[in-house]
């Protein structure tokens, strides 16, 4: 029907104890759970998430949590180190794949999140922007993507929950067209990511030395 945007209600359980069930978009629901775990810094790598299916109209996620799971997010965030030195993102690379984020968009609805790694792309969507981001890290990480040498676009405003779930992930290069927060431009720093802004022209708003001409 026209004007009305089609919503799901994903029901699933971690470890055999049910969870809030998450309201989504239909469709790449093992990436979004996969995604999920890996994002929200729940376990401290895919290697940890010991299976992703469907049981009697259900999900059912087996994992290794980490240590801190228990813990808020953003406390998780506050104690994590920095990402490693070493990756560097032309300017051209990371402005070509904010546009076609922005390209994605149709009035449909939904937020896009596209991931690369300048050799495979991943791409989620989804009616909530973390869905998005979490769909297509579960995607990238059944593909094999390089998580630690992507850029993520975002056709989103980036917010310190954002940040949060691409450092949990390992992405070190973040762009959108939209708003940045002030906060996710704090911890960006502070923990080596470079949160970009496309204008005009390509502007780094923190960690400059993670994009080049």
């Amino acid at each position: 029907m026209s004007g009305i945007m089609r919503e799901a209600l994903l029901s699933w359980a971690m470890n055999g104890a049910p969870q809030p069930p998450i309201l989504c978009s239909s469709g790449e629901e093992e990436a979004l759970l996969l995604g999920h775990m890996v994002a929200s810094g729940l376990v401290d790598g895919a290697d940890k998430v010991r299976s992703v299916r469907r049981d009697d109209g259900r999900w059912q996620v087996r994992a290794e949590l980490c240590e801190q799971a228990s813990l808020p997010a953003l406390l998780r965030l506050e104690a994590m180190k920095p990402l490693d030195d070493g990756f560097v993102a032309p300017s051209a690379a990371i402005a070509r794949l904010c546009g076609q984020v922005m390209a994605t968009e149709r009035g449909a609805g939904l937020h896009t999140v596209l991931l690369s790694d300048g050799k495979r792309t991943a791409l989620g969507r989804d009616i909530g922007r973390h869905n998005a981001l979490e769909k297509a890290v579960g995607i990238a990480l059944r593909e094999s993507l390089d998580l630690k040498r992507a850029i993520l676009a975002a056709s989103s405003r980036l917010s310190l929950e954002m940040l949060a779930k691409a450092a949990f992930a390992g992405i070190p290069v973040l762009v959108t067209q939209k708003q940045v927060g002030s906060l996710c431009v704090q911890h960006a720093q502070r923990l080596n990511i470079a949160v970009c802004r496309l204008e005009a022209a390509l502007r780094p708003l923190s960690c400059p030395e993670r994009v080049r001409d």
